[in-house]
């Protein structure tokens, strides 16, 4: 029982996180991008403190404090501003599919920089990843915007690797909230200079925009978070890997349930190749299981 319900806060996390493309697309229709990403992080890091001043205070080294800065300026700063850009250029459903390579990115920017010793199925899932990504994104007829949006959302990929491998580096004394607390406040402070390049600056308080905005502050950047890492205590990290794939077919059911948005062949092809690249990626090669036995 205690397994069904780590597997269930794990499968309602991936899910959330699938939707946050769609909540993310109603926000733009009353917030431009950056001004919603600076409101978003600021009732997060809000909430946050709330939840922090119940617990044991915890002060970072400055080592910590340095992979903390760096992981926020990547992995939300930046991360963030250029996905509520894409998102306002290309469809959410488009978002969904591409993000499914980002695991894979993860992999080839490991192996580029970081030494990561790699394997068969490994090569070929990054290769059908790019695939499925040049398909979503160079096919069609959406225009050269959409174009633009599809090729930020995968560029993404690096931001969201770099993300992970720089919160990898900071030591196990600080706690899983600790560590996310830090960087979600880093970043919500990076996102007020990022407002000076933000073009026609707009808002309007919408019922249908706060929604979408609370969802993504509490159930997307907080709910989802703590799901996640308490299906973690009894799932393995593989497992919890291989659910991610159903992050981008959330998403993209929820853009038609939603938003109304039409899938189309290419979405179909792409988006097939790329969770068949990243289901590859995730499987060891029969001679290394073999050899284990």
């Amino acid at each position: 029982m205690t397994d069904l319900k780590n597997h269930l806060a794990l499968i309602a996390a991936v899910c959330i996180w699938g939707s946050s493309y769609i909540a993310s697309k109603i926000a733009l229709e009353a917030f431009s991008p950056l001004l919603l990403c600076l409101i978003r992080f600021i009732l997060s890091s809000v909430f946050m403190f709330v939840i922090r001043l119940s617990r044991k205070r915890y002060i970072p080294s400055k080592r910590d404090l340095k992979f903390m800065t760096l992981s926020a300026i990547s992995g939300i700063a930046v991360y963030y501003a250029l996905e509520n850009i894409a998102v306002s250029m290309t469809s959410a459903s488009d978002a969904s599919l591409i993000s499914a390579v980002y695991p894979v990115i993860t992999i080839l920017i490991g192996i580029l920089f970081f030494h990561l010793k790699t394997n068969r199925n490994e090569v070929l899932g990054i290769l059908m990843g790019v695939c499925g990504v040049i398909i979503l994104t160079v096919t069609g007829n959406d225009g050269s915007g959409s174009m633009a949006g599809n090729a930020l959302i995968a560029f993404n990929g690096c931001l969201w690797a770099c993300y992970n491998y720089m919160t990898q580096r900071i030591s196990d004394e600080p706690d899983d909230f600790t560590v996310t607390y830090y960087q979600t406040l880093i970043g919500t402070v990076c996102f007020i200079p990022m407002l000076v390049f933000e073009k026609n600056m707009r808002w309007s308080v919408t019922p249908n925009a706060v929604i979408a905005v609370l969802y993504l502050s509490l159930i997307c950047s907080l709910a989802a978070l703590f799901l996640y890492n308490y299906g973690l205590r009894k799932v393995s990290a593989a497992r919890a890997a291989s659910l991610m794939n159903l992050m981008p077919v959330a998403g993209v059911v929820l853009s038609v349930l939603i938003l109304h948005e039409t899938i189309t062949l290419k979405h179909l092809i792409g988006g097939t190749v790329i969770i068949a690249g990243v289901f590859l990626s995730t499987q060891k090669p029969k001679n290394e299981c073999q050899n284990e036995k």
